[in-house]
């Protein structure tokens, strides 16, 4: 079985709360047990300066956001045996100080930002030879 996991955040690459530390800790849980675990995450600024062993892949993406088009790029990382990290680039929502906002303030594209994330994991899912049978999201 393999079961995806799309969120916001992932400790120990990206965190806020309580759901980095959910996320980064069912996911190992669950690929210790022997499940094939995908997580899906945005690539925040640092975290690839952080994982050095974050590698690209062969995979960009196009998505229609509105009245135009917004272009990503894709990152794995593979932590433990039955855990892949996905990252999702994409430097204008992305590439900023603060993972949804900063100075107590959210960014005001907050839904644009997890809108083009949410349809670049769904584009994924649908991308990879080793689709899931579960998505978590």
């Amino acid at each position: 079985m393999t079961i995806m996991q799309v969120s916001g955040e992932c400790f120990p690459y990206s965190k806020t709360g309580g759901l980095a530390d959910m996320v980064g800790a069912l996911s190992k849980a669950l690929a210790v047990r022997g499940t094939q675990v995908q997580v899906v995450t945005p690539l925040y600024r640092g975290i690839a300066r952080k994982f050095k062993e974050i590698q690209p892949m062969d995979w960009a993406l196009d998505l229609e956001m509105g009245d135009k088009v917004v272009s990503g790029k894709l990152y794995t990382l593979n932590p433990q045996p039955n855990l892949t990290i996905y990252f999702i680039e994409q430097p204008d929502y992305f590439d900023r100080p603060g993972i949804y906002g900063e100075k107590s303030e959210d960014y005001e594209d907050n839904s644009e930002r997890f809108l083009f994330f949410s349809k670049a994991a769904t584009n994924l899912a649908r991308y990879l030879t080793d689709a899931p049978d579960i998505v978590h999201a």
